[in-house]
């Protein structure tokens, strides 16, 4: 998307602080949206937060509207496409939702969390096979997600309650977010809660078969806990899969 003319300078610092507020006080962030559409018309970064506003705050149907405009408008804008699908989702129109997240996908390949939300609507339509390979695709792409690579190196650095904290918080917005269940599996492992580690990794393979790293993770908190024959199972299928 290419943003419509304007006062720039005053204009993008506008856009920053509506991107700003979205997390904390959607409301407030729709309202300043909204005041930027007024002065620049059209413009397609203030469209998509206001659209984005609107899913956050439960206003879905007003959302998919402002969405669907906006991809209209701009068809190879992929960030557009993925909060459609996001909104479609929310408004239970699975397979609309599972069409705009395979378009932004198309147009941008390395979208780690569109991978997932795609992985997500999969896994609800009964998708083993097409989740797992979507799943798979966000684990290749979730080593830039900064929220994942702050709890990374909390993690390097054996700050074990930070990274808990960290990926505790992302798990509630993101719960199937396999890297970061891996990853909270750790915690559990370092801190000797091997039963909690073992029920995470488990959580991560069912979401993702293919994720080898959990499986070899599996393997070794099975043995941890004198559960030998569960863990050469485990390395069968290792060995199968390599």
């Amino acid at each position: 998307m290419t943003s419509a003319s304007g006062p720039v300078g005053t204009v993008e610092v506008a856009l920053n602080h509506t991107a700003r507020l979205l997390a904390s006080d959607p409301a407030s962030a729709a309202e300043q949206a909204t005041e930027i559409l007024k002065v620049v018309p059209e413009h397609p970064h203030a469209a998509l937060l206001l659209g984005v506003a609107r899913r956050r705050m439960g206003e879905v149907p007003a959302a998919v509207e402002i969405l669907s405009a906006l991809v209209a408008k701009h068809p190879n804008a992929a960030a557009a496409h993925y909060e459609l699908g996001l909104a479609l989702g929310a408004d239970h129109k699975g397979d609309a939702a599972v069409a705009a997240l395979r378009r932004a996908l198309e147009l941008k390949p390395d979208m780690g969390e569109a991978w997932r939300a795609l992985g997500d609507h999969l896994t609800a339509i009964g998708d083993a096979q097409g989740a797992d390979e979507a799943y798979a695709r966000h684990i290749k792409y979730s080593t830039r997600d900064p929220r994942l690579m702050e709890a990374g190196s909390a993690l390097v650095e054996n700050r074990i309650a930070v990274a808990e904290a960290l990926l505790r918080e992302h798990l509630k917005q993101f719960p199937t977010d396999v890297v970061a269940i891996r990853m909270l599996a750790e915690v559990a492992a370092r801190l000797g809660r091997h039963e909690d580690a073992e029920n995470l990794l488990q959580r991560c393979l069912e979401l993702a078969p293919t994720f080898l790293a959990a499986r070899h993770n599996l393997a070794q908190v099975l043995y941890r806990e004198n559960k030998a024959l569960e863990a050469l199972a485990e390395l069968e299928r290792l060995l199968i899969a390599d």
